[in-house]
Order: structure tokens, then sequence, then C-alpha cells
């Protein structure tokens, strides 16, 4: 019984830490993958393979 207690109070910090910084999160991922996705436009454009 002890494993459920200590498994749902470390659910229930997921939960908070996704709630607090999931906009965060998904905001830099966002900008990596634009930023990413420019560095490959750019080695594109110059004539080198991606």
């Amino acid at each position: 019984m002890g494993h459920e207690i200590e498994f749902d109070r470390c659910i229930d910090f997921m939960v908070q830490m996704i709630e607090k910084y999931g906009d965060k999160l998904l905001e830099e991922l966002e900008m990596e993958r634009m930023d990413s996705e420019a560095a490959g436009k750019r080695k594109n454009a110059d004539g080198n393979s991606a």
C-alpha cells in the first residue's frame, strides 16, 4: 500500500509541473523546431544537401 501512496504523490507532482511549466516548454520546443527548419533551409540555399 505504501508504494501506491508514493506513486500517487509522484503523479501529483508531475501533473503540477506539467501545469506550471508545460506551456513554456511547448513554446521552447516550437522555437527550437523553427530554428532547426530555418537552419536546414539556409543549408539548402547554399547548395548543400540536408
